[in-house]
């Protein structure tokens, strides 16, 4: 009778007592490349259904669909759909700020033409903008010649078919690598972010940023998720060979970065720098003016 008496309380106790529930699981979907970087360790910690993809056409259709949970894309291509109330999602962070370098493929050669051919990527957006932004204090002159791609960019260098190319990081470096590996190594001569901080004031723009979904209601899970990537970034800012065995892990390819040692020797250049969008607000509103566009008060997310 008294096992029988133990038994029973044990029962209504473990009736009684909360049981554990599941970690929140949410859907992200992000560009590969150096945003995938901050989404490594929720690769690693949690069951979030994570997608990359390439491009910016799946970026854009999700936002407007509103089913993703979490978005990193473009800061421009975001604000622009929220403020046209195309898309239901707040700005909470940016990620990955501008990483753009003009590469000089013949560096031996000191002739220089009045104007130069520059092969470039990003017609209409970005790269063209940041490039109109800084024009005058370029070194010298130069005439855009536009491809589809920073990878078709970085094939037109390779080739030797152009001696100017604007290319963003990791490719950059990769770029860079390739030619010093075929003995004829190319350099970097114009960091535009150094012009854009002369011309704007600002040391830098905003690039790839985090949108929440607006009726998610599970705020806390969000902040959780930005301080585990900024805290990643930052170990990786203090030591990027860290950043090896994860680049191994999911791969390269998956993450639509180059080798290891390439984005080690590429870090601090990538400018992966986690921050709340409502602390860099000035940043945010001096790029996005470029742009004609604005950041309304309510765009922001507000945990």
């Amino acid at each position: 009778m008294k096992k029988l008496l133990i038994l029973v309380v044990l029962l209504v106790l473990s009736a009684c007592t909360p049981k554990p529930q599941p970690e929140v699981k949410l859907t992200v979907m992000a560009p590969k490349g150096a945003p995938a970087v901050t989404l490594i360790p929720l690769l690693n910690d949690t069951e979030d259904r994570i997608t990359l993809v390439d491009g910016a056409e799946l970026l854009t259709a999700e936002l407007i669909k509103g089913e993703m949970d979490l978005i990193i894309a473009p800061i421009n291509l975001g604000v622009k759909l929220i403020e046209e109330g195309n898309a239901n999602y707040e700005l909470a962070a940016v990620l990955t700020w501008g990483n753009l370098y003009i590469i000089d493929a013949r560096p031996a050669i000191s002739m220089i033409n009045d104007p130069e051919p520059l092969a470039m990527f990003g017609v209409g957006s970005v790269p063209e903008m940041i490039l109109n932004t800084v024009n005058e204090k370029l070194p010298f002159r130069f005439e855009h010649v536009p491809f589809a791609s920073v990878a078709d960019v970085r094939g037109q260098l390779l080739a030797d078919a152009y001696r100017f190319g604007l290319l963003a990081e990791p490719v950059a470096s990769a770029t860079i690598a390739a030619s010093t590996a075929a003995g004829k190594p190319f350099i970097v001569i114009t960091d535009l972010q150094e012009l854009w901080k002369e011309v704007t004031g600002f040391d830098n723009y905003p690039q790839a940023a985090l949108f929440v979904r607006k009726d998610l209601d599970k705020d806390a899970a969000v902040t959780a998720r930005i301080t585990v990537m900024a805290d990643y970034v930052t170990s990786i800012d203090a030591n990027p060979s860290l950043i090896t065995a994860d680049i191994t892990t999911w791969t390269p390819a998956a993450l639509g970065l180059p080798a290891a040692p390439v984005v080690i020797s590429a870090w601090e250049k990538l400018n992966v720098e986690v921050r709340d969008a409502s602390e860099v607000k000035a940043e945010i509103e001096a790029f996005l003016n470029r742009f004609n566009l604005s950041v309304s008060d309510t765009t922001y997310f507000q945990p």
